[in-house]
């Protein structure tokens, strides 16, 4: 009799540390993709219950639905309670956070158009909309090697148009990266920002949304989805760029600016600019490519070879697929001169070899180019006026590739530079 009371009492504590390990374990990590004042028109969060059901919105043609037993097959799905319908899954409770009990819909994934649902309103006005999910690769890490295959959804959002067909609103489709597998269970925030154009006097009242999985059956591509949400922004999209900070530093005669994102929507490029005052005539100092959509610290770098004396102001003017932009904050950086500033615009060089100089005053200096055995290859004199120069060493396209020493001395023969360059 003590023995069952004392199984009976470790089943229950078993049973305890688990439902607490569903609703704790997992996280979430991105910014959420909403807007402000955001208007939901449908959200989905599967219910509640501890059985397996299938859904009604889970197209037939890309998924089965299987009630019993652990996903084993390709192309399968099951809404419940718990994410490891597979004993190397994770366990995980669902994203809504309504209990143990909260369902999702749990997938072991193949190519395929999967879910589809269809909003009716009175009227859906022209402006930005979001759609958005909630999807976690519920395969434990390491599962699969290297080579795991991982979840990529596709979402599609259409409209029904005055002639009886659907049509895409701007920014469909839009795939999300992939998601990685993660060492804890993690909820991973999936989405975009679209828009709905003006259709005239014709008041648009059926929109639909259309997941897709891009990567084939194998190992991996097993996922979790949640939370799905469709809704309208009146004050305007999400920002389409989730700065994460930006910084100017000083490197040589010229400015390192460094900045990272930890969300991209439809971003197209990124221009930095500088200022002397910090308030106007910004100038574009160089252009980037921005990643276009992205769920993860993206980091990026320009290098400003001619700032200004004294005092630079930067910002990053992110501009978006779309046409609109927004900027990041300002900062600035003190050149520092009182010694001469010298830097190799590119190292290792090719035909022509230029070198930046900052300096507070004018000055001759000479430059002198010496292989690794010190002979001396070159020698230039160059005036330097205060400010920024620029010089190019004349006759360096013939050299042989390798090491090189580049030596710059001015007029009281002290050394102000000594760096080794490479010949390509």
């Amino acid at each position: 009799m003590e023995k069952k009371a004392t199984y009976y009492f470790r089943n229950l504590l078993n049973t305890f540390f688990i439902l607490i390990a569903l609703m704790f374990v997992s996280s979430s990590i991105n910014a959420q993709i909403s807007c402000a004042n955001e208007n939901v028109f449908w959200l989905e969060n599967f219910g509640a219950g501890t059985t397996a059901s299938s859904d009604s919105d889970v197209l037939t043609s890309g998924l089965t639905y299987q009630a019993l037993g652990p996903l084993a097959n390709e192309g399968v799905y099951r809404t419940i309670n718990n994410t490891q319908q597979k004993p190397e899954w994770h366990v995980s409770a669902d994203h809504t956070g309504n209990g143990a009990d909260g369902k999702m819909l749990v997938v072991n994934g193949q190519a395929e158009t999967f879910f589809q649902h269809q909003i009716v309103a009175q009227g859906f006005a022209e402006g930005s909309y979001t759609a958005s999910l909630y999807l976690m690769n519920v395969d434990t890490m390491g599962i699969c090697g290297p080579n795991a295959l991982l979840p990529a959804i596709t979402f599609n959002v259409e409209y029904l148009s005055q002639a009886g067909t659907w049509m895409p609103l701007n920014g469909s489709p839009f795939t999300a990266a992939p998601v990685a597998q993660s060492q804890a269970a993690t909820w991973v925030n999936l989405g975009s920002t679209f828009t709905l154009p003006p259709t005239g006097n014709f008041v648009v009242t059926k929109i639909r949304v259309t997941l897709s999985d891009g990567t084939t059956g194998g190992c991996g591509n097993d996922f979790a989805m949640d939370d799905v949400k469709f809704a309208f922004c009146p004050e305007g999209g999400p920002t389409p760029v989730t700065f994460l900070g930006i910084t100017a530093n000083q490197k040589g005669s010229g400015v390192s600016v460094d900045w990272s994102t930890s969300q991209e929507i439809n971003s197209g490029y990124f221009e930095v600019q500088k200022s002397a005052d910090g308030n106007s005539n910004w100038g574009v100092v160089s252009t980037v490519n921005a990643a276009g959509n992205s769920q993860v610290v993206k980091k990026y770098n320009a290098y400003d070879a001619n700032p200004l004396s004294g005092i630079n102001y930067y910002r990053i003017k992110e501009v978006d697929k779309d046409g609109n932009f927004n900027y990041s904050k300002t900062v600035n950086v003190k050149l520092d001169i009182a010694k001469t500033g010298i830097s190799v615009l590119a190292n290792p060089f090719h035909s022509s070899l230029t070198v930046d100089f900052q300096s507070s005053t004018n000055q001759i200096v000479s430059a002198r180019l010496i292989d690794i055995t010190g002979k001396q290859i070159a020698i230039e004199k160059w005036s330097i006026t205060a400010g920024n120069t620029r010089k190019d060493f004349s006759n360096v396209g013939g050299l042989q590739s390798g090491i090189y020493i580049l030596s710059v001395s001015n007029n009281m023969g002290e050394i102000l530079f000594n760096s080794k360059v490479i010949k390509q």
